[in-house]
């Protein structure tokens, strides 16, 4: 319908618009002037008044007075668009609308520079009230909250901005909206750390205007005036929140290697401790044996000892193996965490190093305490020929002496 009407009055060649909003024509009533003209009367009011018209021969002569504020408005220029219609605060645009100057309607396929700049202006202001900490809708402007927490040397902060816009949108070349863009859609939440990123460029805005005083104008322009610094205020900080983000995660996963080590190995010997209680035990069997007199006795006793010490000696074997898996393990772990240690910040470094030196000299200890062990797994044996070699220190010592002699 609006289509109409900017098809007569570009048809008609564009006469100027009076002080009262109305344009005229007088001339010949060619078919299609009259088939534009019947159509453009028939509209409703809310399109516009054909308030004289007059067919007179081969000649038509009419006036109509068009809209010029709201839906289906001619403007003389994109200011004055701006100028008069509030809604823009909102982030709503008008959907049909004409400007004469640049002869140019909202329905016409070729792009505006003008109309993309209030377009990309709109979107940005309905993405910044999904971010804001919090919004209150007006009738053409919102009031948005933007708020940063405490940090060690800085306070909470809170500004309110609204949304109010001037003619300076139109000679203000806005970028960079496709990143607030993505923050304000409600689908990336609980995928790209949506609510921390929020909070982020809610402190880059407050940044931009905590030194702005209220007698310096309007902050909605005033974040359209700095927005690629805001966004590179963003980027910079975004950095430092993933950064730190990472260093937590290197740490507690330094940690939990480390403790996970510290239990297995716990584990590891509070088992090993129970089956090493065979080894004193065995020590009091070599009484048993010194005692015994029968051959039968003697034989069961030392055979006893013999296959204890192998036991032991074997589990104590199997411990090592499961206590290198460990180590291999550790290694492998802190390999591949280490390999970014420059990076990191000072502090990590010295406890990462800390809990390096640590491990290793916890590995020492147990290695010792395994060669160690392994040494007195053999004491029952040991004892056993000791105490066979006293009781039958005579024959030994004449078989060796016979061994001697035939050698």
């Amino acid at each position: 319908m609006f289509e109409a009407v900017v098809e007569l009055y570009r048809k008609i060649g564009r006469p100027p618009i009076n002080t009262e909003g109305s344009f005229s024509f007088s001339g010949p009533a060619t078919s299609e002037l009259l088939e534009l003209h019947n159509r453009v009367r028939e509209l409703p009011s809310s399109f516009g008044e054909m308030s004289y018209s007059r067919i007179i021969n081969s000649e038509i002569t009419f006036e109509y007075t068009v809209v010029s504020a709201g839906e289906n408005s001619f403007f003389e220029n994109f200011e004055l668009l701006v100028q008069k219609t509030p809604s823009l605060g909102t982030g709503s645009h008008l959907k049909n609308f004409y400007v004469i100057s640049d002869d140019w309607a909202s329905f016409d396929t070729s792009p505006n520079d003008s109309n993309s700049k209030i377009i990309k202006v709109c979107e940005l202001i309905k993405d910044l009230s999904k971010v804001a900490a919090s919004e209150h809708p007006q009738s053409s402007f919102y009031n948005l909250v933007f708020s940063t927490p405490a940090a060690p040397n800085k306070p909470p902060k809170t500004i309110v901005i609204q949304t109010k816009i001037t003619k300076e949108i139109l000679f203000i070349p806005l970028n960079k909206t496709s990143l607030i863009h993505s923050l304000a859609n409600e689908e990336h939440k609980g995928r790209i750390h949506l609510e921390e990123r929020r909070a982020i460029l809610n402190g880059a805005i407050c940044e931009c205007l905590e030194s702005l005083t209220e007698e310096q104008g309007n902050k909605f322009m005033h974040i359209l005036h700095s927005w690629n610094s805001i966004i590179d205020n963003y980027w910079r900080n975004f950095q430092i929140y993933i950064h730190s983000f990472s260093f937590e995660k290197t740490r507690k996963e330094f940690a939990q290697a480390e403790l996970d080590y510290g239990t297995k190995l716990s584990s590891a010997f509070s088992d090993l401790a129970g089956k090493l209680l065979a080894l004193p035990v065995s020590l009091v069997a070599l009484l048993a044996l010194n005692k015994a007199t029968g051959k039968l006795e003697i034989a069961v006793a030392a055979t006893g000892l013999f296959i204890t010490s192998l036991i032991i000696f074997g589990i104590l074997i199997n411990q090592a193996l499961n206590v290198q898996r460990l180590n291999n393990s550790l290694e492998a772990s802190f390999d591949n965490l280490s390999k970014k240690l420059t990076t990191y910040p000072k502090n990590l470094q010295r406890l990462i190093e800390s809990s390096i030196k640590n491990i290793r000299t916890q590995k020492k200890v147990v290695s010792a305490t395994l060669i160690a062990f392994s040494a007195l797994s053999f004491a029952p044996s040991i004892g056993a020929i000791i105490v066979l070699y006293f009781k039958y220190q005579e024959p030994i010592n004449s078989w060796v002496e016979k061994l001697i002699q035939q050698c």
